[in-house]
């Protein structure tokens, strides 16, 4: 049987480069808050287990994908053991990532841990009345530099002290957020050696901040 992780990354290289599921951009859409473009699987696995290996990240806290486009970062936590949230405003995406989800536990990628989807704008607090969770109940919240501001200042402003904010960014210059401590810097390098998608990075900043 093939390794659920090796499963992850095939499958979304397949639906990536499949004309169905493609945008008038490829496989980038532009929404009304702003712009998806997928994130390196395994360059964001490397920093996960960086960060558990390391007790950083708790992976038993519940985790939410700020924006989580099709989905991929929400499946990657779920299939390391990680309860995980997406928050996704585009209608079209969101069906995309629902329908990923299933057909990743079709697939034994996932197991029983949690993994949910939700439309709305994850810089609203009214999007948090119609989930299980509030805000402030995430351990760790991911972003790709989009409205990055706006999730950092709702860290600083709802989160309890030692909430991580993990941000993904192409980037060479650091972030700053009132409120939150950058505890380290990344620089990582996708090891898979498969074909970037559009405009996906194949070596990315991952920037891990603390609620001071």
């Amino acid at each position: 049987m093939q390794d659920p992780q090796t499963t992850l990354n095939a499958y979304y290289e397949v639906i990536s480069k499949d004309p169905k599921y493609r945008f008038e951009m490829g496989y980038v859409k532009e929404t009304n808050t702003g712009v998806f473009i997928p994130s390196s699987i395994d360059i964001v696995r490397q920093a996960f287990r960086h960060l558990i290996e390391g007790e950083i990240m708790d992976p038993l806290q519940p985790f939410l994908d700020a924006g989580c486009g099709d989905g991929r970062i929400v499946a990657l936590a779920t299939s390391l053991g990680i309860p995980a949230w997406g928050i996704e405003s585009d209608e079209e995406l969101v069906a995309l990532s629902k329908q990923n989800l299933i057909n990743l536990r079709k697939l034994a990628v996932l197991n029983s841990t949690p993994a949910r989807i939700h439309r709305g704008n994850f810089a609203a607090a009214a999007t948090y009345q119609i989930l299980d969770k509030s805000f402030s109940e995430f351990g760790t919240v991911y972003n790709y530099t989009n409205n990055h501001e706006q999730v950092g200042e709702m860290i600083a402003r709802h989160s309890p002290p030692g909430t991580l904010y993990i941000l993904y960014s192409g980037d060479e210059q650091t972030e700053e957020f009132p409120g939150l401590t950058l505890l380290e810097e990344l620089f990582l390098v996708d090891q898979t050696g498969r074909d970037i998608v559009d405009l996906e990075l194949d070596q990315a900043f991952v920037r891990i901040y603390d609620k001071t």
